[in-house]
């Protein structure tokens, strides 16, 4: 009995170092920098990153290729490895990583003392298997600037100020850094059990209205810009993948993927066990407090979160939710754009809902949507 009950604590051992051996031996094919989409919709959504993008440096290489792979180099992963030296062989089942750039957004409100910049930039740790160019599990990143500047901002110095959010950290932020950060965070997996991802983004009538011109004349960038932002905080302040959101379904759950050596990929995005549906219901500023000096006013974001699982006809959340933001208006101002407030009461909205999916009880069978997803 002595010697069976030896036998079995050394098998344990042996299966423990043996499933240790295969995390460890996980290896990820380091794919660079790319952008979602064709060449029609990078030149016209990425401006002024895909201009810095063609800044060649030593060895005939991108600039952004070269500052990507120079933070990749100090990631320590959970499990795995990341192999920079070469891309994967087609058909040998290699999980490959690229660091995939879907979002540059930039607004300008005039003050009365001068103007006010808001960056906004998102890429996706983008893990897709080479040999099926399948997507496999994404976790999204998003990085924002806000500048205040005597002079109206041209093209020269808006370009210099995402330069400085993707090679620098001079404005104590930088999209690599946070990339890197997630790889840090998140155990990655050869493939995953189940899914979540943004099937649908829906835009009442009263919610248009208070869009900025960049999004009333593009409604699918507007919501892609939700599901993505959507998706970045439920991936951070749950640690789970989001597959990516494909504009209303027309691309039939494909999409392009643009390496840094011009070759373009067609993935396929697989079906997700579980569909998030948002709709955003309205927009609404009220005014609190008036003063000799100026006035306080009160930026509202309404919105309804639906999770489900098709297949089965699970409902595991509908809600309508809503937040609020405040800002104070000076007497002197002589502009005022009410698009900046509404958006940051709506990211404000998806940060503070998706904490509360770990701590809310009304969120239990949320819970258990994410732990099978994790």
């Amino acid at each position: 009995m002595k010697n069976l009950k030896v036998f079995v604590v050394l098998l344990v051992l042996s299966l423990l170092l043996i499933n240790s051996a295969f995390a460890d031996d996980l290896k990820i094919q380091f794919a660079g920098f790319a952008f979602r989409g064709d060449d029609a919709l990078i030149s016209k959504n990425y401006p002024r990153t895909l201009a810095i993008s063609r800044e060649i440096v030593a060895n005939q290489r991108g600039i952004l290729d070269v500052a990507l792979a120079n933070k990749i180099k100090n990631v320590k992963l959970k499990n795995g490895q990341i192999v920079t030296e070469k891309l994967a062989n087609f058909g040998d089942g290699s999980l490959t990583l690229a660091c995939c750039f879907d979002t540059e957004l930039v607004s300008i409100e005039q003050h009365d003392d001068g103007f006010k910049l808001v960056i906004d930039l998102g890429a996706q740790a983008l893990l897709f298997d080479y040999s099926q160019m399948r997507v496999v599990a994404s976790y999204p990143v998003m990085v924002e600037l806000i500048d205040y500047l005597s002079e109206e901002p041209d093209e020269a110095l808006i370009t210099s100020r995402i330069r400085d959010l993707l090679l620098t950290n001079k404005y104590g932020a930088n999209l690599f850094d946070d990339f890197s950060e997630v790889l840090e965070n998140v155990e990655i997996k050869q493939s995953y059990g189940h899914a979540m991802k943004v099937t649908n983004v829906l835009v009442e009538e009263k919610a248009f209205d208070h869009l900025p011109p960049q999004f009333k004349e593009d409604k699918a960038n507007f919501k892609m810009f939700v599901a993505q932002n959507f998706g970045k905080f439920l991936s951070e302040n749950q640690g789970v993948s989001i597959l990516p959101y494909t504009k209303d379904g027309a691309i039939s759950n494909k999409m392009a993927l643009r390496l840094s050596n011009a070759k373009v990929y067609e993935l396929a995005i697989p079906e997700p066990q579980f569909a998030i549906e948002l709709t955003v219901r309205g927009f609404k500023k009220v005014c609190t407090e008036e003063k000799a000096s100026g006035s306080c006013w009160v930026y509202g974001a309404y919105t309804k979160i639906r999770i489900s699982q098709p297949a089965l006809g699970k409902v595991y959340l509908d809600e309508r939710v809503q937040n609020a933001v405040s800002k104070i208006i000076p007497r002197s101002q002589k502009t005022r754009q009410d698009w900046p407030s509404y958006q940051n009461s709506l990211l404000a909205l998806f940060n503070k809902v998706t904490k509360e999916f770990s701590t809310e009880r009304k969120y239990k069978a949320v819970r258990k949507v994410v732990k099978k997803c994790s």
